[in-house]
């Protein structure tokens, strides 16, 4: 009795269920968090889109879509949302020890039942178009189908006022330069495009070569029957050669999709424009911590801190453009002109451009800011201001709502302060070229650097404090996010970052040289300035309209089909 248990249970596992779609989640979001293992993300959706397949099957009878999908999304943003137990214990939130941790698990655990509803919908999708008659005759269809409908999803994430677009399957990639290439035409969205696909097409092949039985191959008989071909023609044997055929024809178009994008990338490398100038430039890493920098005189000793940084890189050796880090100097910076002087005045002493995060008043809203500081001594007249806010960190969204529904989170303003998010690029010109600045979060999605080098940025800053994340996945995650958006736009991307990871990454993603985590340094490198746009700096996320488009498509015409 119980060696039949065991058999059953073994049968059961090795058909596509439950096992299959969280063991595929956890695989897909491993290959986000350890980025040396990338090249598993073009196989880790197998077991999941095998499933996919089974279930969306209208022949399948009764299915549980929604809980499948569902099911995925919870085991694939549960790792990827583990960072929020950096946060803990939020002693700079004024919460109680149980406060917080009601806070991180609401956060860990009610953001990833949020994001898992998109993936919820998806399986709910692809069986209608199933049903309308994506089959068989229409092979290729479904897998570009699901590729379609997941950068769908991915795009879904970045909407609403908890936008966050974490898991990103490009992301995975961000160690593997010569992957990431084909981000310069279509975005970081045509590479979780490709990788989707080629796990689409490998789940389609493994199905139609080693999983189809009789009882597919004897509906498509009772199929061919109705509509007048003789089953003698058409036997089980047959129907099975056929799915075999076409089953190695999708491994084999999987194969030719990722060895087209590979060799894409090695030959772009290989293809270096020419700069319109060359600078050194120097990152001061002041590790400091969220304490120091908030607590009783914190500005004073950032700002001295920061200053002696700068001087003694400049007595070393000279630097052209010096990067400080986000809310370094926690200030007003144009309310304190004292402040402002003593950067001016290092900025005359080093020759250099120095650029300086701080906050801005207007006279009505506060921001997160950038300023540039210039040889000459004069400041910038209009600061950057970063343009996408960190819910809960820097604003309070819902403030009303959710005083009522979890008081302590109401209370959760990491910043102590509301800020408005800015409006347009603000790019800074310098006797170099133009450098568009960001800020942490901007980095996270493609419009703010896309638009700073719409406005003719030939270099992107990106200013960050990281400290929050501690040492979790995160912070090489946001470092992933910035190598992205280098490739999109073929601009170096100089990334400060006040606890690390601080880098300099050139125009093809490639990490020129990163700081170590939590260590006070200045590393420094060069960089160059390009005037040349990419494909994707002039369609933008077209690929996304594209994808949006097809399943619409396939909507409508299987639709008028079915009638």
């Amino acid at each position: 009795m119980f060696s039949d248990h065991i058999r059953h249970f073994l049968e059961r596992i090795k058909r596509p269920g439950a096992l299959w779609v969280m063991a595929s989640g956890v695989l897909t979001a491993a290959a986000i968090i350890y980025p040396r293992f990338g090249l598993l993300a073009w196989v880790s959706l197998i077991p999941y889109y095998l499933t996919l397949y089974q279930i969306s099957n209208p022949e399948s009878g009764k299915q549980p879509l929604f809980r499948t999908g569902f099911l995925f999304g919870l085991s694939f943003y549960l790792p990827l949302f583990t960072f929020f137990c950096a946060l803990y214990p939020l002693d700079s939130a004024g919460l109680s020890p149980v406060e917080a941790l009601s806070v991180v698990l609401l956060a860990l655990f009610g953001l990833s039942a949020f994001y898992s509803q998109p993936h919820a919908l998806l399986p709910c999708v692809l069986r209608l178009l199933q049903k309308r008659g994506i089959r068989r005759q229409q092979a290729f269809l479904a897998p570009l189908a699901i590729a379609a409908l997941w950068i769908l999803v991915e795009w879904a994430d970045s909407q609403t006022f908890l936008g966050m677009p974490w898991g990103r399957l490009a992301v995975s990639q961000y160690r593997l330069t010569p992957l990431i290439q084909s981000a310069s035409l279509l975005g970081s969205c045509f590479v979780s495009f490709l990788i989707a696909l080629c796990n689409a097409l490998l789940a389609q092949g493994i199905r139609q070569s080693f999983l189809s039985n009789d009882t597919v191959a004897k509906n498509t008989i009772v199929e061919e029957e109705s509509t007048g071909n003789s089953p003698l023609k058409n036997t089980i044997s047959n129907r099975r050669s056929r799915e075999k055929h076409g089953g190695v024809v999708c491994i084999l178009c999987a194969a030719v999709l990722f060895g087209g994008n590979l060799l894409y990338g090695i030959i772009s490398l290989n293809i270096e424009p020419t700069p319109a100038e060359t600078i050194s430039v120097a990152i001061v890493q002041g590790n400091l911590s969220t304490s120091e920098k908030w607590g009783d005189d914190g500005e004073l000793l950032s700002l001295e801190h920061y200053l002696n940084m700068t001087k003694e890189l400049s007595a070393e050796e000279e630097a052209d453009l010096i990067i400080w880090t986000e809310s370094c100097i926690p200030v007003v910076l144009n309310g304190y002109p004292e402040i402002s002087q003593q950067i001016a005045e290092t900025a005359v002493d080093c020759g250099a451009v120095i650029l300086v995060g701080a906050y801005y008043y207007d006279g009505s809203d506060h921001y997160n800011a950038v300023y540039a500081f210039y040889p000459d001594g004069t400041v910038s007249d209009q600061p950057y201001c970063k343009r996408k806010l960190v819910a809960f960190g820097e604003y309070m969204p819902r403030s009303a709502f959710l005083e009522f529904l979890v008081p302590a989170l109401a209370e959760l303003n990491l910043m102590q302060s509301a800020f408005t998010p800015g409006t347009d690029s603000a790019v800074f010109s310098t006797d170099f070229g133009s450098i568009g600045g960001l800020v942490c979060f901007d980095a996270v999605f493609e419009g703010p650097a896309l638009s700073s080098v719409r406005d003719r940025a030939e270099l992107l800053a990106l200013l960050s404090n990281d400290a929050w994340y501690d040492s979790s996945y995160a912070v090489s995650n946001l470092l992933g996010h910035s190598v992205l958006r280098a490739v999109e736009n073929g601009r170096f991307v100089v990334r400060g970052a006040n606890t690390g990871i601080s880098a300099i990454i050139d125009a093809k993603g490639r990490i020129q040289t990163e700081s170590n985590l939590r260590t006070a340094e200045v590393i420094r490198g060069e960089v160059s300035f390009y005037s040349h746009r990419t494909l994707y700096s002039y369609v933008g996320n077209l690929w996304e309209l594209v994808c949006f488009l097809y399943v619409i498509a396939l909507l409508s015409i299987f639709s008028n089909a079915a009638r």
